[in-house]
């Protein structure tokens, strides 16, 4: 049933879940988890004509399912609570402390998915709740595993791993377990970079459940012998488009190397292997770039696809702004314009305010211009010591500060930031960026204004981004379209480059010096056009002025421009 559920059993299921009983539910139930019988939230108003826009479900390597295939699927309409979807009372309970009475459509959606052991590819729109989706699974295996296979907790061996890309990250994600794993009876530690190393192995001189880390300090403690894997049953990799291309590659490859087995060799085994002995990794992340995709396929080959629909759009109660900036020095004057002027305590009038910058040289400059005009600013990037990055995103967060000066450190996973307006002073260099940063305000319903400053090179972009969201497409996919790769863009540099060290050479080898291709087709006059071209441009290069041009040229090539 969980490879491919008989088409009968879908039209069985089909007509009976208009008029479905609790009991009949509960005996669905088994179907629900073990991914043959799909749920879909109630406030979808027909399953029918939603079930292709609701979700995708696929495997990695085959593209996403066609319309044909998401019907053939069957779509019950039975989950309206959490003890519906099977969580246990215990979790059940412990997430109404929290405030979280009901499940929200991703978590009716991908739970069943995610609780039926298979490895997951989720994708989800940024704010839609993704850390407790894959969170209650988790804790959910982890006691089922106590229960029915008497397994417990041991020093140095945790049961489950969540790999997230920062520190910052790390500590929100366990916030986020402690808070229900503290009444369910299970422990949950944390390890991540920018600390000493022997506070956290004292970590494990007591038993972990669950393990919140960055990959390079598990490395180092795996290293060590500080911890080992081999009790390992589920490996969760948050924002996983970011640890797939932003470095951790390598780091990913050692760990999934002890956590994954290759049972391929032997079909003998993987049909003995146990549901309690399988290793379930779940990959989660806001957007999902074809470059990642490919990534997927290598890394985790034949995992499920669970795409909800609205991935790659922003929230609709986010308000997009593009201000354009033309000159050196527009986009200081915009910004101080947009900020407005700060008070006594250094808040500007727009209110609290995360500015996003490409690199960590511009964060430095705009948050220099800032201070310098009077506004209370907390900087945040790469560059800051893990120590000062820290404090410095405390004062952000109690008030202290009012602008917090960032880079792409903080656009992924952080939901604590609690702001109404996010400002680009750079715009991203590609749309899985700008979502992320849209990310960070308009959150679980709430409203947001993103504001954008825009340059003439930013313009391909931005028209396709606007272009998608107003008609309602994939941002992503289309911004892939419709702005060329990095291959063509160096290709483009590469040629005004020619053009500023040889002016007036624009169309050598194209047939003319005009840039006209010659109307002769006779071969000697070919090669005697192709002579005089060559000899004007070693005249030009042997000429005092011809060498003071390459020269300046060369020197502007590596020169760096103030943002």
């Amino acid at each position: 049933l969980r490879r491919s559920p008989p088409p009968w059993l879908c039209r069985a299921v089909g007509r009976t879940t208009r008029t479905m009983t609790s009991w009949k539910a509960a005996l669905l139930l088994p179907l629900v988890n073990c991914g043959a019988v799909h749920c879909l939230h109630p406030s979808v108003p027909s399953a029918a004509a939603s079930a292709s826009n609701s979700f995708a479900l696929g495997r990695v390597g085959q593209g996403v399912p066609t319309r044909q295939h998401a019907r053939a699927r069957s779509i019950v309409c039975i989950a309206r609570t959490f003890p519906e979807l099977g969580i246990r009372s215990e979790i059940c309970d412990a997430l109404e402390t929290l405030g979280v009475n009901s499940p929200n459509p991703l978590q009716v959606q991908a739970i069943p998915a995610l609780s039926g052991g298979a490895d997951v590819v989720l994708g989800a729109q940024t704010g839609s709740g993704k850390t407790l989706t894959y969170l209650i699974p988790v804790m959910q295996r982890l006691k089922a595993d106590e229960d029915f296979s008497g397994v417990r907790s041991k020093p140095r061996r945790p049961r489950a791993i969540v790999l997230v890309p920062t520190r910052e990250l790390a500590l929100q994600v366990h916030e986020v377990g402690r808070s229900i794993c503290r009444q369910v009876r299970l422990s949950v530690s944390v390890i991540h970079g920018g600390v000493p190393e022997g506070p956290q192995r004292k970590i494990f001189d007591k038993p972990v459940d669950l393990l919140v880390a960055t990959p390079g300090r598990l490395l180092q403690l795996l290293q060590k012998g500080a911890v080992y894997l081999g009790d390992v049953r589920q490996v969760v990799i948050d924002e996983v488009d970011t640890m797939f291309e932003a470095g951790f590659g390598d780091e990913l490859d050692r760990i999934l190397r002890i956590t994954t087995r290759d049972l391929s060799a032997d079909p003998r085994a993987a049909a003995a292997e146990t549901l309690e002995e399988r290793v379930q990794h779940i990959a989660v992340g806001a957007t999902h770039p074809k470059a990642a995709m490919a990534l997927y396929q290598k890394r985790l080959g034949g995992a499920k696809q669970v795409m909800v629909s609205g991935m790659h759009s922003v929230p609709r109660t986010l308000q997009q702004r593009f201000i354009t900036c033309k000159g050196p020095d527009a986009k200081v004057t915009e910004l101080r314009t947009l900020l407005g002027d700060p008070d006594e305590s250094g808040s500007p009038s727009l209110g609290r305010v995360v500015l996003f910058c490409n690199s960590q040289n511009s964060a430095r400059f705009v948050d220099h211009t800032l201070v310098e005009h009077g506004y209370a600013t907390a900087n945040y990037h790469g560059a800051v010591p893990a120590n000062m990055r820290a404090d410095n995103f405390k004062r952000f967060r109690e008030g202290e500060a009012a602008v917090l000066v960032t880079t792409d450190v903080a656009a992924r996973g952080l939901d604590n930031l609690d702001v109404a307006h996010v400002v680009q002073f750079d715009f991203p260099k590609n749309a899985a960026d700008y979502l992320h940063r849209c990310g960070r305000t308009a959150r679980a319903g709430k409203s947001g204004t993103v504001y954008s400053l825009v340059t003439k090179h930013d313009t391909e972009l931005v028209r396709a981004i606007r272009g998608a969201h107003s008609a309602g497409e994939d941002i992503v996919q289309a911004a892939e379209r419709a702005v060329p790769s990095p291959g063509v863009l160096r290709v483009r540099r590469q040629r005004r480059d020619a053009q500023v060290a040889f002016p007036g050479c624009e169309g050598v080898g194209k047939g003319g010096a005009d840039g006209e291709r010659s109307a002769t087709s006779k071969p000697d006059a070919a090669a005697e056009s192709t002579a005089g071209r060559r000899g004007q441009l070693k005249a030009k290069l042997k000429s005092p002025a011809g060498k003071r041009g390459t020269e300046s040229a060369q020197r502007g090539r590596g020169r760096s421009f103030r943002p």
